[in-house]
């Protein structure tokens, strides 16, 4: 009644999912208004097209719950299922979104959750997940929320952003007196009516209330029954039932046990809190179930509604209250019912004061940390500290795990804590707080600072157990210098004892690929790739492996990357990004990233650089720390920079275009701003540029892969006039790229020992290391260098065909000079990523074929096809055959 405008929302929404076309909706409004009935007709509507209805109810006592609310809403996933860490905090989330997903396969899915302001956080999250790829599945998010100023919850927030609100709306007058009328089965005087609807506010149950209350009086809807309506407020509600339930032994009693246990909790449980007898409590159930205060529903008593559950918790003395819930808790110990639900309890009981109260609050935060509720781990485990009697040990382990804990929903926290406690820890816990305060500052400080904790802990934890350092090993590879940190020192000790973990020999094995290829001296590229493959081939052989050894496969594929093996390296790193998509681990496709990255501007593929730079850089917020990673806008500007973009490539630096940079994170900013300046003619900067990246590594780091920055200071030197500081960098990075022996980086010595020696062998040596290899980027240099007509032609084409738009006008500048018209042919003009998706349409594949047979975005996809078009001067797909027919293009 009187919902004519909610109705039709529903209506729609039901009839798009139907459809296949999911949406987020959330019902706001005040208590009674009716949101609970609009969820429930919903239901009944989303049934009655066949959709698969799932449905939760939230409640206050149980807001600590893990997953609660998702757990009810897919009951057959037991808490077991649902593992995840803190190094992939999506895991069990992507368990649930892929339970989602199989349901949605059979029909459309209704995710219906009721008073959204008490859903625990965990649960929030996945409904967040879910709504951000709705246009994936066809699933509707539909919440209803209560809107009194009972939570702040940012992940509501959240969610509510991304959802079409619709405000549940008081009755109108008239809506009041039609059911005025239904109710009394009389006619209903104007007064009344409208006397009734000022005092509830058209609120739908305070009027219903009333009504039946009146009518059971013998009042009539008459002018005579205005005075009456004073029964109709809130405040009047609550007088009322307290006053009715006093009138029956035990009544009160029964109700007020009743709102400490909670809706989901057992009828035996309230009257053994209340401290009743078994006669008395059913008398005094008899009288609610009349009195409309209870009602039996799903085998359980709970309240007729939220309102009266809330009347009847305002008669209950907080004290009391705090009793009641602590005798609830040691029943439900005693009878061995579920731990979550003891632990909740405790946390309404005041601080706990026997020993087996911090056992269960431990034991429930361990779980909710294996299933990725962190929030309520940590708020479970603040509750166990504030017991006034622990030994020191056990406050030491609790302050451990809640550090923790904190390191995805705070890891600023988390370092705080992690850090102080540390000193005061010895052994294995001195081990286990190290390693997770390395997680915890590469999450807030970055690999620099990470490689710098592991120096100051690596011998302490290797002194007590050489085994104990394999995790610290493992988690700093991949994410910092092994060259600069005592790891490498202590790589032939743990050797001898790698049997001992299960990914021992692979650590071990990885850690001196990427090892070899930082210093360049131990090994040339082939040995450190060998070593590589090596270790992944042990780290993949024993089976799936978890997040938290992906570090050692990141480390590898390090070592892959920098001895410039780059198809290995992109389908070793593909491997662990299809695996990380599918158990939702941001960190592992965050590395994945990067190689994409290197690998594709080292090959002269600037278009896919651009692309896996921007995934690189969302990644940072996906990791929920609320801002790109400190040195991802280095990685988008360096794919600008090469595709010729200058100047987005100086607003991608933002802030770090500017001034001296001097944190060791920054070093990429740093090289990508000298080429940058180098690229825009402006010699002085760029060499200064060049030399502050190079003081900003570690003298150990010697392969120009990781930041080319003696050749680009070689070339800005030379075009200054300073022949002695050329010479000494191109020098300096010759000689180890002759040792190194892979072709992009001895390519790329070459061509700028040639340049700044003008030797002109050198260069025709850079064109033959770097010609038939992957390292097209290099070879395009060395080409330029030469300065001969034909090797400016080719030059010009590498260039075109790759998107390298920083160096075409330099090429068709010195062809011009020979006196040579530069030209291309279309094809010859697309990229080879452009090329790559061309060929693959033009053989009659979907933009979603295409995406699945390159791993390629849809909106990378879609960018390449524009591109081509234009480039082709064609409208669209129907022109693309002919078109690249005419230039020589066979199916």
């Amino acid at each position: 009644m009187g919902r004519a405008s909610e109705l039709q929302v529903l209506a729609d929404a039901m009839g798009e999912l139907a459809g296949g076309h999911g949406r987020v909706i959330i019902l706001s409004g005040e208590a009674g208004i009716g949101k609970t009935t609009l969820l429930r007709h919903a239901g009944e509507l989303g049934r009655a097209a066949g959709v698969h209805v799932l449905r939760a109810n939230a409640s206050a006592l149980e807001r600590e719950f893990a997953f609660g609310v998702a757990r009810q809403l897919l009951p057959e996933l037991d808490g077991a299922m649902l593992k995840t860490s803190t190094e992939a905090p999506f895991e069990a989330i992507q368990a649930l979104f892929a339970r989602i997903g199989e349901i949605a396969e059979a029909g459309p899915v209704l995710l219906a959750v009721d008073d959204l302001q008490w859903v625990d956080a965990a649960s929030l999250r996945f409904l967040n997940y879910v709504a951000t790829r709705i246009g994936t599945l066809a699933v509707t998010v539909l919440a209803g929320q209560r809107l009194d100023g009972t939570t702040s919850e940012p992940l509501v927030a959240e969610l509510t952003a991304r959802a079409r609100q619709v405000w549940v709306a008081p009755l109108e007058a008239a809506d009041v007196a039609e059911l005025a009328g239904k109710v009394f089965d009389d006619e209903v005087d104007d007064g009344f009516a409208r006397a009734c609807h000022a005092a509830s506010g058209g609120n739908p149950f305070l009027v219903n209330e009333a009504l039946a209350v009146l009518r059971e009086q013998g009042v009539r809807p008459t002018g005579d029954g205005i005075p009456y309506l004073a029964t109709v407020t809130s405040r009047a509600v609550v007088d009322r039932t307290a006053s009715r339930l006093r009138t029956v032994s035990g009544a009160l009693e029964l109700t007020q046990a009743l709102t400490v246990t909670g809706d989901h909790g057992r009828l035996e449980l309230a009257v053994e809190v209340a401290g009743l007898g078994m006669e008395q409590a059913m008398s005094a159930l008899d009288a609610l179930l009349r009195g409309r205060v209870v009602k039996y529903e799903q085998d359980g008593v709970v309240f007729v509604h939220s309102i009266v559950a809330s009347a009847v918790a305002a008669t209950l003395n907080p004290l009391r209250a705090r009793a009641w819930h602590a005798k609830a808790a040691e029943l439900c110990h005693r009878h061995f019912l579920k731990l979550e639900r003891i632990a909740a309890h405790l946390l309404q009981a005041g601080p706990p004061r026997e020993g087996w109260q911090v056992d269960v609050l431990g034991e429930a935060a361990e779980s909710a940390h294996r299933m990725g509720a962190f929030e309520s781990a940590a708020t479970l485990l603040r509750h166990a500290l504030s017991a006034p009697r622990l030994s020191d040990d056990l406050r030491l382990r609790l302050r451990g795990r809640l550090g923790a804990a904190l390191v995805f929903d705070d890891a600023s926290a988390s370092r705080e804590i992690l850090a102080e406690l540390l000193p005061l820890t010895s052994g294995d816990l001195y081990a286990q707080v190290a390693s997770d305060l390395l997680l915890a500052t590469l999450n807030t400080e970055g690999f620099i600072a990470g490689t710098k904790l592991v120096g100051n802990v690596i011998d302490e934890v290797a002194g007590h157990d050489l085994a104990a350092a394999m995790p610290l090993i493992a988690r700093s590879m991949g994410t910092g210098w092994l060259s600069d940190s005592p790891v490498r020192a202590l790589l032939d000790q743990v050797e001898a004892v790698a049997g001992s973990h299960p990914h021992g020999r692979a650590i071990v094995a990885a850690a001196r690929a990427q090892l070899a290829g930082e210093i360049m001296s131990d090994a040339d590229a082939d040995a450190a790739a060998a070593q590589a493959t090596h270790a992944l081939e042990l780290f993949w052989g024993s089976g799936e492996p978890e997040a938290a050894d992906m570090s050692v496969h990141l480390g590898a594929v390090q070592g892959l990357l920098v001895a410039e093996r780059f198809e290995e390296a992109l389908a070793w790193a593909a491997r662990a990004e299809q695996l990380a998509a599918r158990r939702g681990w941001p960190k592992v496709l965050r590395g994945a990233a990067w190689v994409r990255y290197a690998c594709a501007l080292l090959t002269g593929h600037t278009d896919a650089a651009l692309s896996a730079a921007r995934d690189f850089e969302a990644s940072g917020v996906a990791l929920g720390s609320g801002k790109p990673l400190p040195y991802s806008n280095g990685y988008v500007a360096g794919a600008l920079l090469a595709a010729g973009r200058l100047d987005e490539a100086e607003a991608a630096l933002g802030a770090l275009a500017l001034g001296e940079l001097r944190a060791a994170d920054q070093f990429i900013a740093a090289v990508t701003r000298a080429a940058l300046r180098l690229a825009q003619h402006r010699w002085e900067e760029a060499l200064a540029d060049a030399l502050m990246c190079g003081r900003l590594l570690p003298k150990t780091v010697a392969n120009p892969l990781i930041a080319p920055w003696r050749p680009i200071g070689a070339l800005a030197a030379h075009r200054m006039g300073d022949p002695a500081q050329a010479h000494r960098l191109a020098d300096a990075e010759l000689r180890p790229a002759r040792r190194w022996g892979a072709p992009h980086t001895l390519g790329l010595a070459l061509s700028t020992a040639g340049i700044v020696h003008g030797d002109l062998a050198l260069v025709r040596e850079a064109v033959d290391v770097t010609r038939g290899t992957p390292a097209r980027a290099a070879l395009m240099w060395a080409l330029l260098a030469l300065d001969e007509p034909d090797a400016l032609t080719e030059s010009l084409r590498i260039a075109e065909q790759n998107g390298w738009g920083s160096v075409v006008p330099a090429v068709r500048e010195a062809l011009r000079a020979h006196g040579r018209r530069p030209g291309t042919r279309p094809v010859t003009a697309l990229t080879r990523g452009e090329r790559a998706v061309a060929d693959l349409a033009a053989r009659g594949l979907t933009n979603a074929g295409i995406c699945d047979r390159l791993h390629l975005a849809p909106r990378t996809v879609e960018q390449h096809l524009t591109r081509t078009y234009r480039k082709l001067g064609i409208a669209g797909r129907a022109e693309l055959v002919p078109a690249m027919r005419a230039d020589g293009w066979r199916s």
